[in-house]
């Protein structure tokens, strides 16, 4: 299902239908996963994609076998290629196919940067001439912060979530232009460094979402703030 919907093989009207019996296939597995080299990535980035971060936050936040942080427990430094390289009472899986640092598992790291922090390219404007910042709180996160050097200058997002409000700082580099996504279901409550976003220079309000705020800036560092409940 992953693959089919990562490689846009289904129709558009049945993209929903599909996101929702991976969804269902996650929660027969006890939600976790049980995909490999190719599927587990995709699979992330698709459930973001359809409206199920909170799906893929329960995943990345698991701590019982197979999950990432299974891993972490069991003393790893870099994401091992198999789910089962080490299991408690058996031992590790063959030395043969057993790499402790590998990409298979270790390409959610972009589901990471695109959804924990936010940083995403803009595919019509390639090179990060225009980009979007749209954090995807949840787990119990209260707080992420990254950056990229692009060519055009370091991209930075760094967000906390602390007094019932969502704080985002956005670092935007010269000549280029951003679409940011603040969480909040209170577009109407939205500030920008002390000022009502929409009325701040050089911030566009361009609409409401049910769960965030949606502005056009330039170049420049933003200090956003927005009503937001704390992490369960």
């Amino acid at each position: 299902i992953s693959l089919a919907l990562s490689f846009n093989l289904l129709p558009e009207e049945l993209r929903p239908l599909a996101a929702g019996l991976l969804v269902g296939n996650i929660r027969r597995y006890q939600n976790h996963l049980s995909t490999g080299i190719q599927t587990t990535h995709r699979a992330m980035l698709e459930l973001a994609r359809h409206g199920y971060s909170d799906v893929g936050w329960q995943l990345i936040t698991n701590r019982t076998f197979p999950s990432w942080l299974y891993m972490i427990d069991n003393g790893a430094t870099t994401i091992w290629e198999r789910w089962d390289g080490y299991v408690k009472g058996r031992g590790f899986q063959d030395p043969g196919m057993n790499s402790f640092n590998h990409w298979a598992l270790g390409a959610v790291g972009e589901w990471m940067w695109r959804n924990i922090a936010g940083l995403n390219p803009d595919d019509a404007q390639p090179g990060w001439k225009h980009f979007v910042v749209s954090p995807k709180p949840g787990g119990a996160v209260t707080w992420a912060k990254a950056e990229y050097q692009s060519i055009r200058g370091r991209i930075a997002s760094d967000w906390k979530i602390e007094g019932g409000k969502f704080s985002l700082w956005v670092t935007v580099p010269p000549n280029t232009t951003a679409t940011i996504f603040v969480p909040t279901s209170r577009a109407d409550a939205v500030t920008e460094a002390g000022l009502a976003a929409e009325k701040t220079p050089g911030v566009k309000f361009l609409r409401a979402e049910k769960d965030a705020a949606v502005y056009e800036v330039g170049s420049g560092t933003y200090s956003f703030e927005a009503p937001f409940p704390a992490p369960k």
